[in-house]
């Protein structure tokens, strides 16, 4: 893995138990965002960095049951938060 990867990998890392407590008003922008994007039923998308998964359950519901969302990061604490938080509960983390 690259020093990069690595800084960012500490960076968030040292970060994602607290991440969600930092942002708690950003819900409607996740979901203001993911409905801009026009991602409708039956969709594949993959959220790239996903962090504590927060956009997650909007993108979700936007492409109901017969879509999927991938969601990847590159922290695995981070992956670990978005767990406990049960947005991993559908195995897609």
């Amino acid at each position: 893995m690259s020093e990069d990867h690595t800084r960012v990998q500490e960076f968030f890392g040292a970060r994602a138990d607290a991440w969600d407590e930092k942002f708690p008003e950003d819900g409607p922008a996740f979901t203001a965002a993911v409905a801009e994007c026009g991602i409708g039923p039956g969709e594949r998308v993959l959220d790239a960095g996903c962090g504590t998964g927060r956009a997650l359950t909007p993108l979700r519901e936007a492409v109901g049951p017969s879509g999927t969302v991938l969601g990847v990061d590159l922290t695995e604490r981070m992956l670990a938060a978005a767990r406990r938080a049960g947005r991993g509960a559908d195995g897609t983390l």
